[in-house]
């Protein structure tokens, strides 16, 4: 019920906000109906860590998209389908977790696709600086989660505790994000913070409770229990409904799209944190390929658009080759003046056509 009345409730904002609700509302529906399809599938119960991940960072993208915070929001979605690839591929084990090193850097190197050609540039990296302010102005005892998830890790909660541990990890993945952010916002920075505090508090005392009786979950040592034998009982063979097999055979999608500007075919700076994390995604699930389809808006003439739109698709790719990404993994193709999603009479509309869309074509246990 609460998860039903969540994603209403997240529906109805964005309906509300007008035209960015169109890019985000795919993105939302697909990550929910995956969660809702672990969930019927009992995939939560062999990994309740991998799952409860999932829908943290669900939580995550939903704050984003209710502020209509675009990129932040498709981000997390990203992080989302990679806890949920996971999760069918049975990598039953915790995720690596970069903190928050509040050190200083002087430079940093960012590179981004402008028509298939790199471009390397470099500027001053304000994000520690911010962030080290931020935590000051707002009080936030960074050490302490770091020490308290580092104690966790060490003291089994993969198995006593792994749904705190989960959230944890994934708050404070989300309070580093908007830590870092040149406009992160108090009211998220508190909210993901006291989120990351309250799942450790739970996690730290699971994982007590099991060190001290000794549980198994702590010790490894399965506990030898007596039962009174039954007679076995027959069970029924269940025939699999016409709903259970469009559940089960339901694909794993992300909704990874990123827009560009009129007749051109460079990639944003502002989409760099998407793509980032499809990089890292696609790192972390080496079974996974991806297909990415490069679209324009109606203006030009039709072959023209064609070439653009694959322009788009390539320069895409060659920033995900550029990353460590094999080409062997991608597919791309362009679809000109083609499949809107958009009504092209508005600046706002085109400029939503004019986009580049990640297809999951194979992802672990499919």
């Amino acid at each position: 019920m609460r998860k039903g009345m969540l994603l209403l409730i997240c529906t109805g904002l964005l309906w509300a906000q007008g035209s960015v609700d169109i890019r985000l509302m795919d993105g939302v529906n697909q990550m929910q109906r995956s969660i809702e399809q672990a969930k019927r599938t009992e995939l939560d119960m062999r990994d309740p860590y991998h799952f409860e991940k999932a829908r943290a960072y669900r939580d995550v993208s939903y704050a984003y998209a209710s502020n209509m915070e675009e990129v932040s929001s498709k981000v997390f979605m990203v992080k989302s389908f990679s806890a949920l690839s996971k999760l069918k591929a049975g990598q039953v084990k915790a995720d690596h977790v970069s903190f928050l090193e509040l050190k200083p850097k002087k430079t940093k190197k960012v590179e981004y696709t402008e028509y298939g050609e790199p471009i390397v540039y470099e500027e001053e990296d304000k994000s520690y600086e911010r962030a080290v302010k931020r935590a000051k102005e707002l009080s936030l005892d960074l050490d302490t989660l770091k020490a308290e998830i580092t104690h966790l890790r060490e003291n089994k909660a993969l198995s006593c505790a792994p749904v705190e541990l989960a959230r944890a990890e994934a708050y404070y993945e989300a309070l580093s994000y908007e830590l870092t952010r040149p406009e992160g916002r108090t009211d998220l920075i508190m909210d993901f913070y006291g989120k990351t505090a309250a799942a450790l508090s739970k996690g730290l005392e699971k994982v007590k409770i099991a060190k001290e009786g000794s549980l198994e979950c702590y010790t490894g040592k399965p506990f030898v229990v007596e039962l009174p034998k039954e007679e076995p009982v027959a069970r029924r063979e269940e025939v699999p409904t016409q709903e259970t097999q469009q559940v089960e055979e339901e694909p794993l999608t992300v909704g990874a799209r990123i827009h560009f500007d009129f007749d051109r075919a460079t990639i944003k700076r502002e989409y760099l944190p998407l793509l980032n994390e499809v990089v890292k995604v696609l790192k972390e699930n080496p079974n996974v390929r991806v297909r990415i389809e490069g679209f324009t808006d109606s203006i030009g003439p039709k072959a023209y658009n064609e070439k653009l739109a694959l322009k788009r698709a390539k320069a895409v790719r060659d920033y995900l080759v550029k990353a460590g990404i094999p080409a062997d993994r991608i597919d791309i193709a362009g679809f000109g003046k083609e499949r809107y999603i958009a009504d092209n009479k508005t600046p706002i509309g085109r400029l939503t056509n004019r986009r580049a869309e990640f297809i999951v074509i194979k992802v672990p246990g499919q």
